[in-house]
């Protein structure tokens, strides 16, 4: 008699200690995402050379009409014992300014801002806040689908300079889909409070620190 009131007992026991030791899991919702890493890093680089195409072009035809024209002008008698070819080189200068510039630029996107370095010489760094970011645009003129480029644009709160522009980024389809989720996640989690200047701000400390004695009153 005491083995059978024994055996529901162990059972009950057995049962209990199977559901212990394998808590329920949450499973995400079909074609959910998660969240966008604060630290990860979508892309550290420069940009395509096509988004340069155009001003490349600009200084190659200028070291191509130098060439003929000095080519012409050395079949003037006078004029032929001059190095006239030296024309072909008159592009040659600002076609090297532009490659350097393009190779100088480089951006760096992670989940918490934008980094984006420029200069030759000297070098100077804008960053953006991620949750300052009102808005993100994507789009793509017929030169960049021709060339599989894209260019991704953020509108902020920044008062200097309140857009940004990503041109010619490697995977900018999913570059643009990453950043519009970081965005929304900065937002909601950031929370941050914009400060304004001048009278509104004075009003504004005056009227906290006053409302702050009454409370204590």
């Amino acid at each position: 008699m005491a083995s059978e009131g024994q055996e529901p007992t162990q059972a009950a026991e057995a049962t209990a200690a199977a559901g212990q030791a394998a808590p329920p899991k949450a499973v995400a919702p079909v074609g959910a995402r998660a969240p966008a890493g604060r630290d990860e890093v979508y892309f550290s680089g420069i940009a395509k050379h096509s988004t340069s195409l155009s001003r490349y072009l600009i200084w190659i035809v200028v070291c191509i009409v130098g060439g003929v024209l000095g080519w012409l002008l050395m079949k003037v008698e006078a004029l032929a014992e001059l190095p006239l070819w030296l024309l072909s080189l008159g592009g040659l200068p600002m076609l090297l300014v532009t490659y350097l510039r393009h190779i100088t630029t480089k951006y760096k996107v992670t989940g918490r801002r934008i980094e984006v370095e420029r200069g030759i010489l000297s070098k100077r760094v804008d960053s953006l806040e991620l949750w300052r970011v009102l808005d993100v645009r994507y789009e793509q003129s017929l030169a960049d689908r021709i060339f599989a480029n894209g260019k991704i644009t953020l509108f902020g709160t920044d008062q200097t300079d309140p857009m940004l522009s990503l041109h010619g980024l490697p995977a900018h389809r999913e570059l643009f889909e990453s950043l519009r989720d970081a965005v929304q996640t900065a937002r909601m989690t950031s929370r941050p409070m914009e400060l304004v200047g001048g009278a509104e701000a004075v009003e504004m400390m005056s009227g906290g620190q006053l409302g702050g004695e009454i409370d204590g009153q």
